[in-house]
């Protein structure tokens, strides 16, 4: 579909408003920019999703090791 759109390159007569031609050449542009955008989204979702995981792993080792360190000093304490 990108291609298709940047290969219009023409103008076609009897166009009633506006260049197809340029409207074309328009939606290339987005189209591409699309592509890009999704080239670099979709890693940086895919490692920020594996980092996130990371973190929460951490987050219930600390809470439990908390745990422990909470009822140890209650069974100091009496």
């Amino acid at each position: 579909m990108i291609e298709i759109f940047g290969a219009q390159a023409g103008g076609s007569s009897g166009a009633p408003a506006g260049n197809p031609a340029q409207l074309a050449q328009g939606i290339s542009m987005a189209l591409y920019n699309t592509a890009f955008g999704l080239m670099v989204a979709i890693p940086a979702l895919i490692f920020w999703r594996y980092f996130r995981a990371q973190v929460d792993g951490y987050l219930l080792a600390m809470e439990l090791a908390a745990e422990r360190f909470v009822r140890h000093l209650n069974t100091l304490r009496k």
